[in-house]
């Protein structure tokens, strides 16, 4: 048996030409570059940067005067001198005479350069500065008087020939495997997209091959994160400012990459920022995140989609297309997209945080025509009323202001729309039949499609394959236009498929709103207005307003299915609203129906009873006496709310100063003086009502002199109720009797306390008539004293 001796392999270096010395003296430069940053920290990384220094070393140069220039990390040798900071840098060191040399692993770490422009001027500072380059199999001296023409020839070459490697190999071979590789839906090198992972593994456990080889897999933690950030961005309403901020302030964040690394078997490439709390994206990075059909598997190669579920989804599809809709105008397939409803609220969110409302729910969705342009109507805070306003401005610099309208109007009647609207959409028996009805058809046709485009391949696969057995042209051609012409046809055959499909997809998007949105209808009251916010922008496309100025402000709601609903808000002035001829046939037919006072005021709740009163008298109605009128009747001053709020206060609840006396009230007074009740009777008859009041009322109706009967002192001040707290804790210390007759207190204009009976005469009958109703002096015996 022979015995092989092995040697160990000698470096073969390269010597500089016996007139070239090399300046170990002054400073030399290690110019390290690679193409991409996925090559950095490669073992083309340590060949270049320990292993040069090794070189250098062994060639004579102290280390402290060996610096590296590493700038050009994942930087094109294509690019010019002035487009890389790195090689900038160098030349700078060059043209300053600051260094004797510049080592390199290869001449294509310079450049790569095809037009040998950039090159030409390299070499050409290199001689004129007396700068050698090194690179371990040569060492070239542009400033040799008999080698330097030789040198930069040789130069020339070799980044010629790198050039030329990029041309032919990287974008010849390289370059279309990795296009392959992208249609195939498998990555091929670039950024992972957060929330993936990419499966390596070409070779499962059980030795059979991956077919998910190279494809994306969901990285669950950064999965959540972005996840969440959907979530956020909806809970937001497209807002992306007011999103980005809520994750600056309170995250999420994403994972640090260090901290949380993939399984074995796959890898993960992401770019991340570090921000002052944490890793999250920018504000491009997160729209680019938020319309990435890649979160609901789709696969796209320069922005088209090559491959349909390519890989698992990461976001439910309805989540990210109300998320795209808020940000692309274009669909999938480039054509406009019709669901586009960009945010533009315009809000100055540090001011909001302060006010004592929150922003309206329509704020960005309103619009109007204006000089035959649609324009959005704006949102304005009133600050010394303390509301919003939706208001139209135009581009005229003296009149700029077009109309306003109090947005919580606006936002009150959309609300009853949309509550109206999802409440009959979401019917139980009415949603079930129609999407089982919908679904149907949808998948039958699906199905026909798919056999007539699975018939339409086997015809063009023949067609192709008859091309053997022809050799007459014209039939050639014949065939040739059939197979032109079934490529159409398959072509809107995929199209109507995908589009089956998509309306499939949006029949199970309809259902699941259904259970997401129903129990925000039934507890409409507690929603916050975030949720309101986001109810309104998940089914509202937008809304067209249109202003007159005695109608008021006439809005058209287009939904998202196609379909739209009209509104009418009355203009309203200071003191009330304007009457429009729908108000008034409504007000004319609850009078004919015999409606009540209470009905009527309730049935337009923000005017007062007054002004339904003015306008029933403008009508011609003169039969207003038939509504029910005394203590339990809506006062001329009060709305139906403020009615509401007044029977509801408590008896003992002290009359305000400007409470007028009713006809029944004046009544019943004068019935307890003619049955000679003392003063704490007729104070207990109107506990609601001072003792000095009362007493006050008494001279308005008696102009002469009235004695009461007193049992007590009562003070002015005191009510009933306040009068027999203070009796309680001081019994008996305000009781005085004179000689043993019963003090009787006297009302008259003088306030004068006589003692005697009671008078009357035709004057204060008169008087007393003014204030009771007429049927009360029918008869002389009825006032009779």
């Amino acid at each position: 048996m022979s015995k092989h001796r092995y040697k160990s392999t000698q470096e073969v270096l390269a010597t500089p030409d016996p007139r070239s010395i090399l300046p170990t003296d002054r400073p030399v430069a290690v110019y390290y570059r690679q193409s991409t940053l996925e090559q950095v920290g490669n073992i083309s990384t340590s060949i270049q940067t320990i292993d040069m220094v090794a070189y250098l070393v062994q060639r004579g140069w102290a280390e402290q005067k060996i610096s590296l220039i590493d700038m050009d990390a994942g930087i094109s040798g294509t690019k010019k001198i002035d487009e890389r900071p790195g090689m900038r840098h160098l030349f700078d060191l060059i043209t300053q005479g600051q260094i004797g040399a510049v080592a390199c692993q290869d001449e294509d770490r310079l450049f790569r350069d095809f037009t040998q422009i950039q090159v030409n001027v390299f070499i050409d500072a290199c001689r004129i500065a007396n700068v050698l380059v090194l690179t371990p199999s040569m060492v070239y001296d542009f400033a040799n008087e008999f080698v330097g023409t030789f040198h930069a020839r040789q130069f020339r070459f070799k980044s010629e020939m790198a050039a030329e490697y990029i041309n032919t190999v990287i974008k010849g071979k390289l370059h279309r495997a990795k296009q392959r590789m992208r249609m195939e839906g498998r990555w091929e090198g670039s950024g992972i997209a957060p929330g993936y992972m990419v499966d390596m593994r070409k070779v499962l456990l059980d030795g059979g091959k991956n077919e998910n080889w190279r494809r994306f897999v969901p990285f669950e933690p950064y999965a959540q994160v972005v996840h969440q950030y959907f979530q956020l961005f909806l809970s937001y309403a497209g807002n992306l400012r007011a999103t980005l901020r809520h994750i600056y302030q309170h995250g999420p964040f994403y994972p640090d990459p260090q901290l949380c690394p993939p399984p074995d078997g796959y890898k993960v490439v992401h770019q991340l920022h570090r921000q002052a709390s944490g890793y999250c994206p920018k504000m491009g990075s997160l729209s680019e995140l938020l319309t990435n059909v890649i979160y609901i598997g789709h696969w796209h190669v320069k922005g088209t989609i090559v491959r349909w579920n390519n890989h698992p989804a990461i976001v439910s599809e309805d989540v990210f297309m109300c998320a795209y809709n808020y940000l692309m105008d274009s669909a999938f397939d480039g054509l406009p997209n019709p669901e586009y409803k960009p945010f533009r609220q315009h809000a100055r969110p540090t001011l909001e945080e302060h006010r004592p409302i929150p922003r309206p729910l329509c704020s960005g969705m309103i619009v109007t025509l204006l000089d035959g342009k649609w324009r959005n109507v704006g949102t304005n805070w009133i600050g010394y009323l303390e509301k919003y306003n939706y208001v139209l401005w135009s581009n005229d610099q003296i009149n700029a202001y077009v109309w306003g309208k109090e947005a919580s109007i606006v936002d009150e009647t959309v609300a009853a729309l949309v509550r109206e609207k999802l409440e009959a959409t979401f019917n139980t028996e009415a949603w079930q039949k129609s999407l089982s009805s919908l679904n149907e058809v949808y998948e039958t046709e699906r199905k026909s499609k798919t056999a007539q485009l699975s018939s339409l391949e086997r015809v063009l696969t023949n067609l192709i394959a008859s091309l053997d057995t022809l050799s007459d042209p014209e039939m050639i051609e014949a065939v040739q236009l059939k197979y032109e012409a079934g490529k159409l046809e398959r072509q809107r055959l995929q199209t109507d498929i995908t589009t089956l499909s998509s309306e499939t997809n949006r029949l199970n998007i309809l259902s699941d709103l259904k259970e997401k949105y129903a129990s925000a209808l039934m507890e409409w009251e507690t929603t916050t207005q975030d949720e309101k916010r986001v109810i309104f922008h998940t089914f509202i496309r937008r809304i067209e307003a249109q202003h007159h100025k005695r109608q008021g402000l006439q809005l058209l709601v287009y939904w998202l299915d196609g379909s739209s609903d009209e509104l009418t808000i009355s203009r309203r002035s200071p003191t009330g609203d304007v009457w429009l001829p729908t108000d008034a046939k409504r007000l004319l037919g609850l009078i004919e129906n015999g409606a009540s006072q209470l009905e009527v005021c309730k049935a337009f709740p923000a005017r007062t009873w007054h002004k339904i009163r003015m306008k029933l008298q403008r009508l011609g109605w003169k039969q207003t006496e038939v509504l029910p009128q005394g203590g339990n009747a809506v006062r001329n001053h009060e709305t139906y709310s403020d009615y509401v709020l007044r029977v509801q206060e408590s008896e003992n609840t002290t009359a305000k100063s400007g409470e007028q006396w009713t006809a029944e009230e004046v009544a019943s007074l004068c019935n307890l003086l003619e049955a000679n009740a003392d003063e704490l009777e007729i104070a207990a008859a109107f506990p609601r009502r001072t003792w000095g009041k009362i007493r006050r009322k008494i001279s308005q109706c008696y102009a002469g002199e009235f004695y009461i009967q007193r049992s007590k002192f009562i003070r002015s001040e005191e009510t009933i109720e306040m009068y027999r707290e203070r009796i309680g804790e001081t019994l008996g210390s305000e009781m005085v009797n004179v000689e043993g007759e019963e003090e009787v207190q006297s009302i008259s204009s003088d306030d004068r306390s006589l003692m005697g009976s009671r008078t009357y005469d035709r004057n204060t009958r008169h008087c007393l008539s003014a204030c009771l109703p007429k049927k009360l002096f029918l008869d002389e015996q009825v006032i009779h004293l």
